[in-house]
């Protein structure tokens, strides 16, 4: 029966209306973490159906004074890698990796302690977590990339992760883009021969380990989260991307059971200090073009590069375009789907760190 009363307003005696399945429905449409808070305070009606809402997404804020010392040691700590990586063995990797103690995360996560009010959200299916921007800016942006995004596919370890960057990238005119386009073309097969040299491939390289290094530092944050959630065992769905939209990773219903388990066995092997898991011995392939045009998206890319990732144990990597993980973002899709057609490719192993 649909009533109102005195104390409440129109606006309020309306939802007395509803069902609450259909409040429930408005609710995961809503799935802004403080949004769903403040309605907490709304009404008892509100405040008994809003934990059982079961999508969430959360705007992680950054820390009110952040410390310069996490950039600034992965800033280092990428320098003497690739200072030591074609000079000595890629073993060096354990000790140059190792964070100092005095390492933090430049974000506040207390919504999704074991006391925060994440905990209420029992049936919670769906959580989407979203870092602020870290530091000055992009994660290429220092190591000479203008464009460079990822998206990593992780169980109790890596499973996949796709990487696409290039030093340039620009709108083409749309009034000269389709001559452009089409008299490229002509020249693809001219520029899939070209080969990359050993500071370009260094600095791909460094793409590649910034990318890891960001992906498995996600994988850590989910490890605590789930660690101080145990209330939430219907969850089938996570992905942790950033303000910027560089890099996503996530995790399905499988791959969350999977690392559930292994979170009381190999908890201890992670290193606190390090505030990231470790990369196994991973299979690289990496694509290479100067020039790639993205006619649907509208964009030029120069020195485009993907690099495909997968552990050793999975074995070789197979061109596969139709992958979950290359999804439907433009132009991260359509660059995809266009270097991988390229024959020539560089195949790489990098032992774990």
């Amino acid at each position: 029966m649909c009533y109102k009363t005195q104390e409440e307003d129109d606006d309020l005696a309306y939802f007395d209306c509803l069902p609450d399945a259909l409040l429930l429905l408005i609710f995961n449409k809503l799935h802004d973490l403080k949004s769903l808070t403040n309605c907490l305070s709304v009404s008892k009606r509100f405040r008994s159906l809003v934990p059982f809402t079961d999508t969430i997404f959360i705007s992680i804020p950054p820390l009110p004074k952040p410390s310069n010392t996490a950039a600034s040691y992965i800033n280092n700590t990428l320098r003497q890698v690739f200072h030591n990586l074609f000079l000595k063995p890629v073993r060096c990797f354990h000790r140059l990796m190792a964070s100092p103690k005095s390492t933090t995360m430049s974000f506040d996560i207390s919504c999704c302690h074991s006391n925060g009010v994440l905990r209420i959200f029992k049936e919670m299916k769906s959580l989407h977590l979203e870092l602020p921007l870290h530091g000055a800016g992009e994660l290429g942006s220092s190591n000479g990339a203008t464009f460079l995004q990822w998206k990593a596919d992780f169980g109790s370890n890596l499973r996949t992760c796709i990487i696409v960057g290039a030093t340039s990238f620009q709108k083409c005119n749309t009034f000269s883009s389709s001559a452009i386009f089409s008299q490229r073309k002509e020249e693809r097969v001219f520029m899939e021969e070209t080969v990359l040299n050993d500071d370009e491939l260094k600095l791909r390289v460094i793409w590649t380990i910034s990318c890891l290094i960001a992906a498995s530092t996600r994988q850590y944050l989910l490890k605590q989260i789930l660690a101080d959630n145990p209330n939430i065992p219907m969850l089938e769905r996570v992905v942790i991307s950033d303000a910027n939209k560089q890099g996503m990773f996530s995790m399905g219903k499988e791959e969350l059971v999977e690392m559930r388990n292994s979170i009381d066995t190999k908890q201890e092997a992670s290193s606190s200090s390090m505030e990231r898991s470790p990369i196994p011995e991973v299979n690289m392939k990496l694509w290479y073009l100067p020039m790639l045009d993205l006619p649907d998206s509208g964009y030029v890319m120069k020195r485009a590069t993907l690099v495909l990732i997968r552990p050793v144990v999975d074995g070789m990597i197979e061109n596969n375009s139709d992958d979950p993980l290359v999804g439907d973002e433009k132009p991260f899709s359509e660059a995809v789907r266009e270097m991988i057609k390229v024959k020539k490719s560089y195949l790489m192993t990098m032992s774990s760190f």
